[in-house]
């Protein structure tokens, strides 16, 4: 078994798109501990796992909800997405300094697919089906469409806080 501290720097990544908070953004001392937590590597001195709401959720809940039960965001897995190099074939920053990024016309569907993986869902998600996700975004001022085809771009806030929230790692 995994001593807690390995389990929670092999989690932190995954954890990082599930419980980092675009909107409110906190304190550094609370960050370390919170960014990189999930309920898998919330083990207690004794090594188990402690009996909350977070470990009692369901196999297809569990690896989309944080400890407080939040579900993993899309603008989160963008953003994961358009870091990973791995990633740039299927989207990628056009100026990634002003936020502005772009799906591939030929691989849109990729990261429709492995966003509704992400999520558990039992249908396959299309990118049409994400893209309304994208554009319901705009109604909170998180993400807008850009008026150039497949391209979307977060808002200044969002921007800054998940540029915030990777740096922690």
């Amino acid at each position: 078994m995994l001593s807690c501290s390995r389990a929670l720097v092999l989690s932190c990544a995954h954890a990082l798109m599930l419980s980092c908070s675009a909107s409110q953004p906190l304190p550094a001392h609370e960050a370390s501990t919170t960014f990189c937590q999930s309920p898998a590597a919330a083990v207690s001195e004794h090594g188990s796992v402690p009996n909350s709401a977070s470990s009692r959720q369901t196999s297809k809940h569990r690896a989309t909800a944080t400890g407080s039960g939040r579900k993993v965001r899309l603008f989160h897995f963008l953003f994961e997405m358009l870091e990973d190099p791995n990633m740039a074939h299927c989207v990628s920053w056009v100026p990634a300094a002003t936020g502005v990024f772009r799906f591939s016309s030929s691989n849109k569907d990729q990261v429709a697919a492995l966003w509704g993986q992400r999520k558990g869902n039992k249908r396959p998600m299309t990118y049409q089906k994400m893209s309304r996700a994208l554009r319901n975004y705009a109604r909170s001022g998180e993400i807008f469409k850009v008026k150039k085809k497949l391209t979307y771009q977060f808002s200044q806030d969002t921007l800054l806080s998940l540029q915030r929230c990777h740096h922690l790692i």
